[in-house]
């Protein structure tokens, strides 16, 4: 049975961060792909992300190109509304009905698990893979059927919102970018200014 690994999220923009937690992940679990899924808005955040879906996908594709164990659904994207994790799952156990699936997510989510919508049936769909944070514990919030594995992953103390923040203090970012993803947000003009995508979805 194939292991896959899936790690979603805004990457608005994908960092250094997020590809060393799925190269930790990819090496520990023993898995064989690890999909990224990238949204457009989280139900449980406000506002949408400041560069289009298209900027996105193709941020996310020159970042992961040199990586054949990494590719990028855009499943979320091209469905537009609202999307939840659940969701997600269940269309990716459709997709791939003899695989064993991980979602790959921080202790600072794994926190926030039980407001995540069916997250008890989404529990018995898919294992989680859980990265510890400061300030976090990496245990279960009370989630019947949770399946948690913890990781090791050295601090990656690398976050989007720093990143956008840097780049409209005209900051350099480069060491927390894969190089193409930072020529990519230089050439657009990414960040200078707010920007949304007008499409709404995302897996939580």
């Amino acid at each position: 049975m194939h292991k896959i690994g899936v790690l979603g999220g805004s990457f608005d923009p994908v960092h250094l961060g997020h590809l060393v937690v799925a190269e930790v992940a990819y090496e520990k679990m023993g898995l064989d792909k690890v999909y990224f899924i990238p949204a457009a808005q989280s139900p449980l955040k406000e506002g949408k992300p400041e560069a289009t879906a298209a900027d996105r996908m193709a941020m996310l594709n020159a970042a992961l190109d040199p990586y054949p164990q990494f590719e990028v659904l855009d499943f979320e994207i091209l469905a537009g509304g609202i999307s939840y994790t659940f969701d997600s799952v269940s269309h990716l156990a459709a997709l791939l009905p003899e695989c064993r699936l991980f979602w790959i997510i921080g202790a600072d989510q794994v926190a926030a698990l039980p407001r995540w919508h069916r997250v008890t049936e989404l529990a018995e769909q898919i294992e989680f893979v859980g990265i510890p944070r400061p300030g976090y514990l990496l245990e279960n919030p009370g989630v019947a059927n949770l399946r948690i594995h913890e990781i090791e992953v050295r601090s990656q103390d690398i976050s989007s919102r720093e990143i956008r923040a840097r780049v409209k203090e005209n900051l350099p970012v480069s060491l927390f970018l894969p190089e193409k993803v930072d020529k990519f947000i230089k050439a657009r003009g990414l960040y200078q200014e707010s920007r949304t995508s007008g499409v709404s979805s995302n897996p939580i």
